[in-house]
């Protein structure tokens, strides 16, 4: 059939909150629908429609963030979100055509990166993106968990009401962003948005409790039907502040679990308890997807623990953005431009996302037939080069 695509239209919200609860089989509520209203912005939103009756049959959006590269520099990106085709009108292009024109458009505006979060994980490779991170949940018997008898006790704990961690989490956030790899930025919008606390959207368990730190943040729920507590927001700017809020944490009467997503693969967590099993990982799946659209930039904008000078050949089949490329970087920045010469490695746009953020080594992606060097010193260059200090962990659900 033939589609047509345009932007979005402040009145088009409703007839897309409908595709989108068909899409991902969830109920929207004129209160949710109110309530998002502030991060809406149409002219980020693209709509796949049939010409004859104007119905919508397939949705993409984006939200403007800051994402933190390794070093610490910033990068403007697009959180590509409300991905969605009808299934009435599969397999007939709507999707490709949807996410080619977003993604031009973006190159167009100067975007160097964007990112999503996949409902599944086999959809968006044919697009350029490559899985950056991974996101663990655990689960901890608060009851058996005890802390290191030597373990940091900084205190410094407090709890808070929802009026005064909103004027205090966003900036803890920002210096907790600053130093890790793949953290998102949060507008006021979004922090209003983060702090609606709506009854009926809590599963079932208590309102938002917080906890602030001079240097930390955590929100969570208690749900009395298993005695569980869910951390539903964690930052810590600080190792002091981390260890105080989890103390704090695990230290909740009446509660036998607590279950979080705020606990990356290098968290410390485990090794501040005499038994470090008792952080017990309950999930490990894909979390933030990368596609690169400005090379040179990108791989410009952050640093390398060791020096390297390569000569990458990035393919690019889906935006045709590709080349070769050198890079020179190490510990000071990083330098990266066009050139004709021969290259050291080839490996697609897809898999340099993978290596850009430090989550996934050059070896394995050799090993997967993902990446190519003639010369195996190449590979351990790559893998030195590309590593960070810590694993990226994005922090803001979108």
């Amino acid at each position: 059939m033939k589609f047509e695509i345009r932007h979005a239209l402040p009145d088009d919200l409703l007839a897309m909150s409908a595709a989108d609860s068909r899409a991902f089989g969830i109920t929207y509520t004129s209160t949710d629908i109110d309530d998002f209203r502030p991060l809406f912005d149409p002219d980020r939103y693209l709509l796949a429609y049939d010409p004859a009756d104007a119905t919508i049959l397939g949705v993409t959006g984006a939200f403007p963030f800051e994402i933190t590269v390794p070093g610490g520099a910033t990068l403007a990106t697009e959180g590509v979100t409300w991905v969605s085709v009808a299934a009435t009108h599969r397999r007939q292009g709507i999707l490709r055509g949807l996410m080619d024109r977003q993604h031009r458009e973006h190159a167009e505006q100067g975007v160097a990166l964007s990112v999503l979060t996949a409902s599944e994980g086999g959809i968006y490779g044919r697009f350029g993106y490559g899985q950056a991170s991974r996101q663990r949940e655990v689960r901890i018997d608060r009851r058996l968990a005890r802390m290191r008898a030597d373990a940091p006790n900084p205190g410094g704990v407090r709890y808070v009401d929802a009026e005064e961690a909103r004027a205090l989490a966003p900036d803890v956030h920002r210096r907790w962003a600053a130093v890790t790899p793949g953290a998102l930025s949060r507008s006021e919008p979004w922090w209003d948005h983060e702090f609606v606390d709506r009854a009926e959207r809590r599963g079932g368990g208590t309102e938002l409790f917080h906890l602030v730190h001079p240097d930390g943040y955590a929100s969570y729920r208690i749900h009395q039907s298993d005695r569980s507590c869910r951390v539903v927001d964690f930052f810590a700017a600080t190792e002091d502040a981390h260890a105080a809020l989890w103390r704090v944490l695990l230290g909740l009467d009446l509660t036998h679990t607590v279950t979080s997503e705020a606990c990356p693969l290098d968290d410390p967590l485990p090794w501040l308890l005499e038994d470090p099993r008792q952080v017990r990982t309950t999930d490990l799946a894909d979390g933030l997807w990368a596609r690169i659209l400005d090379v040179e930039r990108t791989l410009a904008a952050r640093r390398y623990p060791v020096d390297i000078d390569a000569v990458l050949d990035v393919a690019d089949p889906f935006l045709d953005l590709g080349g070769r490329f050198r890079l020179r970087g190490g510990p000071g920045g990083a330098s990266c431009e066009r050139v004709t010469s021969e290259p050291d490695a080839h490996l697609n746009i897809a898999t340099l996302a993978m290596l850009y953020f430090g989550s996934h080594r050059a070896h394995a992606m050799a090993r997967a037939g993902l990446l190519a060097a003639d010369d195996p010193a190449v590979l351990a260059a790559l893998d030195s080069a590309f590593a960070a200090d810590r694993e990226v962990r994005h922090g803001t659900h979108f």
